[in-house]
């Protein structure tokens, strides 16, 4: 399960290289480095992706409540 969770890491980074104001790839990639227990570098993406779409409401996050949160749904993938 971990290796899903690397595998995500790796693919949403190589859309940031392409894309860096996707701020969905940096919420998407911050919940797996919260998988991973990585929670600076998950604190940093949610942060990123917030300054990236501050009108987006669905990208603000309240860390007491994270959690037991696994993943929001912010738009239909694709």
């Amino acid at each position: 399960m971990l290796q899903m969770f690397d595998k995500a890491i790796t693919d949403f980074t190589k859309v940031i290289e392409l894309h860096p104001k996707n701020a969905h790839a940096f919420f998407r990639r911050a919940f797996a480095y919260k998988a991973l227990k990585q929670f600076k570098e998950a604190a940093d993406d949610f942060e990123r992706a917030k300054d990236l779409d501050p009108l987006n409401e669905k990208l603000v996050v309240n860390y007491k409540q994270m959690k037991n949160v696994n993943c929001i749904e912010i738009c239909k993938p694709g």
